[in-house]
């Protein structure tokens, strides 16, 4: 006769618990977790002390996670356990703890979780995949994920209606402050300077405005021992992370002091929303317009004035990059172009009868027989008046943001060997030479 076994499957069990940012009273550095994850695992397990056909096998949670998708560490290591066979049951305070997104929630517990054998327990809706669904859960499982949906999206729209107006009342909503500012003891959403952080963002500036080239700034501040933005921070005991670090200390780049020299918070001015998600289920970050920007101007008090600031763009702008054996930029880099294409001079220096003549080649042709050479003589003190009777030293750029550079000029007015024949012409950006090759 055939015995018939009584025996109940045993199921192991992972108990998942989350809470999301929006429901607050998340976890901090002097709060393990939160007050709602300790409730949810309490109920949890208060349930399962008379489950005799469950052992609990893990607990994962997803402490400061929305609901609105699944890519969450715990909830993504449970899966693994799934995959391996370790756990074949999934416990949860209730749906909304799962998940918030209606078409991936209704996609796990009745389709992936049913083709790989896991049993499904949401406590408080009084559902167990192992009793069988009935008739009203067809219905009410679906329509209680759809509400959960809703509430997710609804949250998300009165968060960014939000920080919407927060930006256009001049309160800085970011997470770390730039360099040279922090925030206001007394409110949060306010900048104030931080007095040595200011310091070196004005030294970046003037070695800038001075001649000095990105790569040159960040080697002398390295030299000087100056703590980068990030070191800096962790110096305050500010927990930042740097996927991009590649020395045990991080150090100062042509990137970073770029990054300073283009940020318009230095001259008082607060610009947020540069970018956005579609909405709350990708997170995907998408630059939005500049005319969708929020600027808000002399929002907090300046580190670097306006002009100091529109100087330092236009010299962006341009070619700065430094001669191998130099540390300062050339008066004349980026303002020569050629008056034949358009491209830029390349400048060399000839030593002849005890001066030093400058030869100006056209980049694009340099390496063709096409070079339209254009000589200037550089001596220490000469006229600054051109062929053309324009001075270069008149160039605005050549007179603010280069003033304390050699003054370089030309020979006095050279007569054309025919009318049509100019040496060169200057304009408020730059130096265009003729191709007609200029003797003395």
């Amino acid at each position: 006769m055939n015995q018939i076994n009584n025996s109940k499957k045993i199921y192991h069990a992972a108990i998942y618990v989350r809470l999301s940012k929006e429901d607050g009273d998340v976890a901090t550095a002097g709060k393990r977790e939160s007050n709602s994850i300790s409730n949810q695992k309490d109920l949890i397990k208060n349930f399962l002390k008379d489950k005799k056909d469950i052992v609990v096998v893990s607990e994962r949670v997803d402490d400061g996670y929305s609901g609105s998708n699944f890519e969450r560490p715990a909830f993504q290591m449970m899966l693994e356990d799934i995959k391996k066979g370790i756990v074949d049951c999934v416990v949860v305070k209730d749906l909304s703890r799962f998940g918030r997104e209606y078409i991936d929630a209704g996609k796990y517990i009745e389709r992936l979780f049913p083709a790989l054998g896991v049993r499904f327990i949401a406590v408080n809706d009084h559902y167990d995949s192992l009793e069988g669904k009935s008739q009203a859960d067809e219905i009410v499982i679906p329509f209680k994920n759809l509400i959960n949906d809703a509430y997710c999206r609804d949250i998300s729209i009165k968060i960014r209606s939000h920080l919407e107006v927060k930006r256009k009342n001049g309160e800085y909503i970011g997470a770390f402050t730039p360099y040279g500012y922090q925030k206001d003891s007394d409110n949060k959403n306010k900048l104030v300077i931080d007095v040595y952080a200011a310091g070196i963002v004005k030294e970046i500036y003037r070695m800038k405005l001075s001649g000095m080239s990105q790569t040159a700034i960040a080697n002398a501040l390295n030299k000087q021992g100056v703590l980068s933005p990030m070191e800096y921070k962790h110096s305050l005991g500010i927990r930042i992370q740097d996927n991009f670090k590649t020395h045990e200390q991080a150090e100062w780049s042509a990137m970073s002091v770029k990054r300073i020299l283009e940020n318009e918070v230095y001259t008082g001015t607060l610009v947020q929303g540069k970018r956005t998600t579609p909405n709350h289920k990708v997170k995907k970050l998408m630059k939005k317009p500049e005319t969708d920007w929020v600027r808000i101007e002399k929002n907090h008090e300046a580190i670097v004035s306006e002009r100091e600031f529109a100087l330092v763009q236009r010299l962006l702008g341009i070619d700065t990059r430094t001669s191998p054996n130099e540390e300062k930029v050339y008066p004349l880099s980026g303002l020569v172009v050629c008056g034949d294409c358009g491209a830029m001079m390349i400048k060399r220096d000839v030593p002849a009868g005890g001066k030093v003549y400058a030869y100006y080649i056209c980049s694009r042709h340099a390496a063709t027989d096409m070079i339209f050479m254009h000589k200037l003589t550089r001596l220490v003190s000469m006229t600054s008046k051109s062929s053309s009777g324009i001075s270069i030293a008149s160039s605005p750029l050549c007179m603010e943001a280069r003033a304390a550079a050699t003054s370089i000029s030309v020979l006095p007015p050279i007569t054309p060997a025919a009318p049509e024949t100019t040496c060169c012409a200057i304009s408020n950006t730059a130096i265009v030479m003729s191709k007609v090759c200029v003797t003395r």
